[in-house]
């Protein structure tokens, strides 16, 4: 049986964002894109947006803190953000 510490002292928590400035500010954005909106999935693309750069775990927290995204489903959306990133910049680079 894992317990909440056991996963609270895994290295994946220990992760510093590259640029600390730039995850604030794309915290600070979800939060106020979730208040305009009301969509988590809004706040989430945004906060994908500016920080698309950093970890994948760095990403999920931002979802979590910036986007109000539970802890089960930020990975739902980081996938879905960043397939749809992924299948528009292929897109647009054939161009």
């Amino acid at each position: 049986m894992i317990t909440l510490t056991a996963i609270a002292d895994t290295p994946a928590n220990s992760i510093e964002p590259f640029d600390l400035e730039l995850y604030r500010h794309a915290i600070s954005e979800g939060r106020q894109v979730l208040a305009e909106s009301g969509s988590k999935a809004a706040a989430s693309r945004r906060i994908f947006e500016l920080i698309h750069t950093e970890p994948r775990e760095i990403i999920l927290k931002a979802f979590i803190e910036g986007a109000e995204v539970t802890p089960k489903g930020a990975p739902t959306y980081f996938y879905n953000i960043s397939r749809k990133s992924k299948r528009k910049a292929k897109t647009s680079g054939s161009d």
